[in-house]
């Protein structure tokens, strides 16, 4: 891993993603990003210079405020002892959070996005999403969300919920690098649901040539769900699993609002942290 991404808005969320990119940029001596945006409603971006086009005089003299603020904020973090010995990047910018965040990732390419996130539920859910969410859909690189504190050595089991279906290799890859830094146990998990449902032994071949395939090694778990969301977060109760995988198909407009999306869902309201890849169909 070269180079990790960490969105801030310095909440307490934000502060758990940091220590642990921290804690693996220090084992795989990577470039750690810290990128922090000022949010503007209606506008896509904004000069951290001053200079703004389309923003009214009291507006911009709040905006800049804040950039100021900011700044400071990030200064702080830099001299904190926490990123001691790390190479670090930081990075601000102003206008709408999800803009700043994917230009940062076209800019830099970064191998990893670690975000805190709070997630939502209801109309808030439904209507706007969280930029997690909307990062988690588009990303081109691996995404690990998390609500709570967990340091690597915490992570003893990690659960990578599949349809068997896609090529996964990229994921596997990066789900196998977590684990080798943090010596967990991988687990494979097929969640088998009433409009999806077919017997054990059909899913434990399919299982095994998918993993030859992927080139993944893991305990097979097969679990009964009312839908694939459930039946993740119930097995992943129920065997206190610390992280969980899964890729998304990443899809946008009326198909995102027919189908929706499992793994965003799973980031939504897991309090585990989930660990994320865009895949093709």
């Amino acid at each position: 891993m070269k180079k990790i991404l960490v969105p801030t808005d310095f909440s307490d969320q934000a502060k758990y993603a940091l220590k642990l990119a921290v804690e693996i940029a220090k084992k795989t001596d990577a470039e750690l990003i810290l990128l922090h945006v000022v949010e503007i409603p209606g506008q896509t971006s904004f000069n951290t210079m001053g200079e703004a086009t389309n923003v009214d005089g009291m507006e911009g003299v709040f905006v800049m405020k804040m950039i100021e603020l900011g700044k400071k904020k990030l200064k702080a973090l830099k001299e904190d002892e926490l990123l001691e010995g790390v190479n670090l990047n930081t990075e601000l910018k102003a206008g709408n959070t999800y803009y700043n965040i994917s230009s940062i990732v076209n800019e830099y390419e970064p191998d990893m996005i670690i975000m805190g996130t709070s997630g939502s539920s209801g109309v808030d859910e439904i209507l706007i999403g969280s930029n997690a969410e909307k990062v988690v859909r588009n990303a081109k690189c691996p995404v690990l969300t998390l609500k709570e504190e967990i340091s690597l050595a915490n992570i003893d089991n990690i659960v990578f919920a599949s349809a068997l279906k896609n090529d996964d290799k990229e994921l596997a890859s990066k789900l196998k690098e977590i684990a080798h830094l943090s010596y967990a146990k991988i687990h494979l998990l097929k969640v088998n649901t009433p409009n999806n449902f077919e017997s054990s032994a059909v899913t434990g071949k399919r299982m095994d040539e998918y993993m030859k395939k992927i080139g993944l090694e893991a305990e097979k778990h097969i679990h009964n769900g009312i839908n694939e969301e459930e039946g993740i977060l119930e097995f992943a109760k129920e065997k206190n699993v610390d992280l969980i995988a899964m890729g998304t198909h990443g899809r946008k407009g009326l198909m995102h609002l027919l189908s929706g999306s499992i793994a965003e869902d799973v980031v939504n309201h897991s309090k585990r942290p989930v660990l994320t890849l865009k895949i093709a169909d």
